[in-house]
């Protein structure tokens, strides 16, 4: 006697089902990547644009005043804003100098120098004709540590056009204290140490 096997009616419809659970475990999935994103890059600069410059329209004759891009240890030239422990270089998770460093550092240099000099044409831009003046500026140190301690030094070369007046050559170490625990704190201490610099530059008298 043979025995028939009957298909059951209705089968379980398990794809609805599937379909929510995968649904769902996607959108909590979602829900924790956005809990956890990290925050937007902030982009800094040491602010030159901010500087006031002397509006006065200067003669055609005016000298000018070329200031070399400033060259900068390669280990901090870059957008990576830094902080020294020891031996160790930690790189801030969110905020970038908005151009390399050294650009930024040549930019407020000039700004300032246009200031504290206003009867020079100052430019950073390559020009056609010979400057009156050259500023070459060699950083070989700008570090700052995790205490907050910040420390430069540099040598600069403010080289005549006229072959018959000297180079003037300079070395100098500046520090300064200041919070280091943001990065607007790391930008500013970096700012204030550059600014020292630019003083002392603008303080040696140029020969036109």
């Amino acid at each position: 006697m043979s025995r028939q096997f009957r298909r059951p009616l209705f089968l379980p419809e398990t794809k609805p089902v599937t379909r929510l659970i995968t649904r769902s475990a996607s959108l909590l999935a979602l829900a924790l990547m956005s809990g956890c994103a990290a925050p937007p890059v902030q982009f800094y600069t040491l602010g030159a644009p901010a500087i006031t410059q002397n509006t006065a329209t200067l003669p055609a004759s005016a000298p000018v005043l070329s200031v070399s891009h400033v060259t900068l240890p390669d280990y901090i030239d870059s957008q990576d804003i830094l902080i020294r422990h020891g031996d160790q270089l930690d790189r801030s998770p969110n905020g970038r100098w908005g151009s390399r460093l050294s650009q930024g550092v040549t930019d407020l240099l000039a700004a300032h120098l246009g200031q504290d000099w206003p009867g020079y044409a100052v430019t950073t831009q390559p020009l056609a004709e010979t400057p009156a003046l050259r500023l070459a500026v060699n950083i070989s140190r700008l570090d700052l540590n995790s205490s907050g301690q910040g420390a430069l030094t540099a040598d600069w070369a403010l080289i005549p056009s006229d072959e018959h007046l000297p180079v003037q050559r300079n070395r100098a170490s500046f520090t300064s204290q200041g919070s280091v625990t943001t990065d607007s704190g790391k930008v500013a201490l970096t700012r204030t140490l550059v600014e020292q610099l630019a003083a002392r530059i603008a303080s040696t008298s140029p020969h036109p």
